[in-house]
């Protein structure tokens, strides 16, 4: 298999996957998949927050995008969290930031708390005909690479309890399970969009 690990492009047709990333998430964040879309969608192309193109690592084959990561060191992860926010607020109709806001409350609460040391992964997906075909090996080598480049010796991730597919693989591929947060109760696990995360470490 051909495949070629590059920087993801402004002109890239990259939303979707990076949706698919997290999309329970991302729809809980902007009140439905439609919305979600869009917000990614306007953002893409703009630098300095955590659903941009220059976080992002691509898979090709045969000029195709199959896959995508992103990430980041932890220490930057604030920044780009805040960044993120401030920008698609402008994007979501004020009617929507009641639950925008409960979904974040929710996020702050459950989301696991990487350690400052490590590279962040943020976003791992693959298209689906592309699964189980050594691209998200190849995508994650990736990111070991460019925390090294970083200075970093630990990568960190995390997803949702009901994953088991993405717990699989990353359990295969030497992380270690370090973390396991659960909603407190049914409503704050659908302003979260699940019910809970498992957080993942390994050491490069």
């Amino acid at each position: 298999m051909d495949l070629l690990v590059r920087p993801a492009r402004p002109e890239d047709p990259a939303v979707r996957l990076l949706f698919e990333s997290a999309k329970p998430y991302y729809t809980a964040y902007a009140g439905s998949e439609q919305r979600a879309l869009a917000l990614l969608d306007a953002l893409w192309a703009r630098p300095g927050h955590a659903a941009s193109y220059e976080l992002c690592r691509v898979a090709v084959s045969d000029d195709q995008i199959v896959g995508l990561m992103a990430g980041f060191p932890v220490t930057d992860g604030d920044r780009l969290a805040r960044r993120f926010i401030r920008m698609t607020l402008r994007h979501l109709p004020p009617w929507c930031w009641p639950q925008t806001i409960r979904h974040l409350r929710a996020a702050g609460n459950v989301s696991p708390h990487p350690p400052l040391d490590a590279y962040y992964v943020d976003a791992l997906a693959v298209e689906a005909r592309w699964r189980r075909r050594g691209v998200a090996q190849r995508l994650l080598e990736d990111a070991a690479k460019q925390a090294r480049e970083a200075g970093l010796y630990r990568l960190a991730l995390d997803t949702g309890l009901h994953n088991a597919p993405a717990r699989a693989l990353y359990a295969a591929s030497g992380f270690v399970q370090r973390e396991v947060r659960h909603a407190p109760d049914d409503r704050a696990a659908r302003a979260l969009g699940g019910p809970g995360f498992v957080a993942y470490l390994k050491a490069l």
